[in-house]
């Protein structure tokens, strides 16, 4: 009998995609002309995202200048709210396949939702196409979701973030919009230089190397040697942090 690794769950991937890939929008918003312009409209909109199963919802803020705002906060009065009877449901929507959404209030605005669509169509084709015309983006942002499915993933396996050390990691690139962090101890993300002391950092020389590394091909030992790749700090800790990002950023291509 063959054997093989179980493929991951609906449950996971749906959750991945919704605490991952969509808040991408936000930080992408701020340095895409095309996603803001996606996204404006005449009017502020909010969507807020319920999958059964996955406790937390997902709130999306439309500014009318195309700003884009996400967060776990309840719904609030107005909101076009849209729940997924089950995570299979969702990951259909997500591949753009037939699925059932149930908009179970602020019916008024679901003209509203080809803000969402379109600004979810620009999300996509940043990730997951690798042009000269948004090359930077594309590099940027899948680095972005990588470190917010790890995220994801440490809050739904305690056990794997308590092995975890704790501190904060930095990822740079010159060629890449703005510098990116993650705080293990809290378990958030952000822009720039973080509040926290840095434990680690990582600096790409350059955009060749930062897609090789999200395309799981970078020969880390000749990178590091060639200067192309730069590790300061806890070595231990950043190497870690990496494998994990290797193995969530898999389980987001598997849907």
């Amino acid at each position: 009998m063959a054997s093989g690794r179980m493929p991951p769950s609906p449950l996971l991937l749906a959750t991945l995609h919704l605490h991952a890939a969509l808040p991408a929008l936000g930080m992408l918003a701020a340095h895409d002309e095309t996603l803001r312009h996606a996204a404006g409209g005449s009017r502020e909109f909010a969507v807020t995202l319920s999958v059964r199963g996955i406790p937390e919802s997902l709130r999306i803020v439309f500014l009318a200048n195309g700003t884009i705002t996400t967060s776990t906060e309840a719904a609030r009065p107005g909101d076009l709210r849209l729940w997924f009877p089950s995570a299979g449901q969702f990951l259909r929507t997500v591949a753009h396949r037939p699925a059932l959404t149930l908009p179970l209030a602020g019916w008024s605005q679901l003209p509203q939702v080809r803000r969402f669509s379109a600004a979810g169509a620009r999300l996509e084709a940043l990730l997951t196409t690798c042009t000269e015309t948004h090359l930077a983006l594309h590099a940027w942002g899948s680095l972005l979701v990588g470190i917010r499915a790890s995220i994801t993933w440490l809050r739904l396996h305690p056990a794997d973030h308590a092995h975890l050390s704790c501190g904060t990691v930095i990822f740079t690139c010159p060629a890449l919009p703005a510098t990116l962090w993650i705080d293990l101890a809290t378990l958030t993300v952000g822009t720039g230089e973080p509040a926290t002391p840095v434990t680690a950092r990582i600096t790409f020389a350059n955009i060749a190397t930062v897609l090789a590394e999200l395309d799981h091909r970078l020969d880390a030992p000749a990178a590091l040697g060639l200067g192309t790749l730069r590790i300061e700090g806890h070595l231990p800790l950043a190497e870690n942090l990496g494998i994990l990002m290797l193995k969530v950023g898999k389980l987001l291509k598997k849907q």
